[in-house]
Formats: structure tokens, sequence, C-alpha cells
């Protein structure tokens, strides 16, 4: 009965065009306890204990038919979920000022403020634009580093130009082949 109610609730909360998020804003308002995000999405994945679907599942069923009965028709339900934390649209970076934002990033890849305005404007980019692609691509460099492995910088690499002995192996990430 749950699983197919978290079932229904989930294909019908879609079909009616509301973000989890909504969801849970809308039942503090409507009936005093507000939820998560987190908390819905583990509702309709089962991921709940028992007790707590139960508890959910009442105040769940309430707000669907109040949705379903107000379709149509702008309601407390529609203002809810207007109020709700509204995000920026994804933004698109054209290949070019990705080129010149990767460029960029290998020579200094934490930049001041200064420099990440001075960035922006010379590309056209919101600062913010910048500021939160430099952050995604630190991480993006900490995930493809393997643990063990210090981060090298660009001075680091050119430091150590000409610096292989023929007693180095080659970085296989601890995969070493004996020659016979």
């Amino acid at each position: 009965d749950l699983e197919q109610f978290a079932k229904q609730f989930k294909q019908r909360r879609i079909k009616l065009g509301f973000t989890q998020a909504d969801v849970g804003l809308a039942l503090g308002t409507l009936y005093g306890n507000v939820f998560s995000q987190t908390t819905i999405c583990r509702f309709e994945a089962l991921q709940l204990s028992f007790k707590n679907m139960c508890k959910l599942k009442p105040l769940l069923n309430k707000w669907l038919e109040e949705a379903d009965s107000s379709t149509g028709s702008p309601t407390s339900i529609d203002k809810i979920a207007a109020q709700g934390r509204k995000r920026k649209k994804r933004t698109s970076i054209e290949v070019s000022v990705k080129g010149a934002l990767e460029s960029h990033f290998l020579k200094c890849p934490k930049p001041s403020a200064q420099e990440i305005t001075n960035l922006a404007d010379s590309l056209q980019l919101e600062k913010e634009v910048v500021r939160v692609w430099f952050c995604n691509r630190r991480q993006k460099e900490k995930r493809m580093t393997p643990p063990g492995i210090q981060q090298q910088t660009p001075d680091d690499v050119y430091s150590q130009v000409g610096t292989v002995s023929a007693d180095t192996p080659p970085p296989h990430h601890g995969l070493q082949t004996s020659v016979q």
C-alpha cells in the first residue's frame, strides 16, 4: 500500500509540475510541518522508516487532493510553489570561452577576486559564472587526481623537466611490470 502510494504520488507530483522542494514547502505552509526536499525524495524512494512513511502519507495525500482539485486555477499551492527558491538557469559556456577559462586555470587555478572580475569582463560573463566555473573546475581536478598523488602546479611541472632518471618508473598509478 505504501509502495503503491509513493509511486503514484511521485507520478502525480511530476505530472502536476511540482518539485520535491515545492511539496516540502507547501506542507509547511498548509499544514504547519515543513519538510525538506530530501525527505520528500526519500519518501518517494521508500528510504524512510516505516513509521515515518506512515506519518508522512496522510499529509502527502492531503497535499495531492489539494493540488488535484486546484489544477487550472492559481491557488495557495501555486503561490507557495512560486515562493520556493528559484534557481538560476543553467549557464552554457561557448567552446572558445571555455578554452580561455581552461588556459587561465592552468596558469592560475585559484584566481583572486580581482582576477575573476577582470576575466569576467574580458570574456563578457558574469563574475559569479566565472567564480563558480573555477570552483567546479578545481573540484573536477580533485576527482581526477588519484589518491596519494599530490596535485602539481604548472611551476612544479616545469621545475621537474629533465629530472627523470633511468631508475624512475613511469607514472602508471602504482602498476609496474618487470622487464626480463
